[in-house]
C-alpha cells in the first residue's frame, strides 16, 4: 500500500466526521450574543474594580483602559449600533 493510499483511508472518514460535526453546531440568536458580550463587559469591569477597590487611583486608571478597550470592540462589533454602544458604555462607565 504506497502512501497516498493510506491518506486517503485516513482523511475520508476524518473529513466526513468533521462535515457532520459542522452541521450539528447550533447557531445563536443575535439577540442572545448580545446579552451575553453584555454580561461578558459587566463582569469584567466588576472584577476591575474588586482587583483594584484598595487604590482608587489604579481603579480610575484600569477602568478607563477596560472602557477604551470595550469601546473599540463595540465599534467592530455588527450587533451594536453607535447608541447601543454608547449607552453600554455609559452604563459600564458608572460602575461602582
Amino acid at each position: 500500500m504506497d502512501i497516498s493510499t493510506l491518506l486517503l483511508i485516513i482523511l475520508i472518514p476524518v473529513a466526513i466526521y468533521l462535515i457532520i460535526n459542522r452541521q450539528k453546531t447550533a447557531k445563536k440568536d443575535p439577540v442572545v450574543k448580545k446579552h451575553e458580550l453584555i454580561e461578558n463587559y459587566k463582569k469584567q469591569m466588576q472584577d476591575v474594580l474588586d482587583t483594584t477597590s484598595h487604590d482608587p487611583s489604579l481603579q480610575s486608571q484600569e477602568k478607563i483602559k477596560l472602557l477604551k478597550k470595550i469601546n473599540h470592540e463595540l465599534s467592530m462589533n455588527l450587533f451594536f449600533d453607535e447608541n447601543e454602544a454608547k449607552e453600554l458604555l455609559n452604563v459600564l462607565a458608572k460602575m461602582n
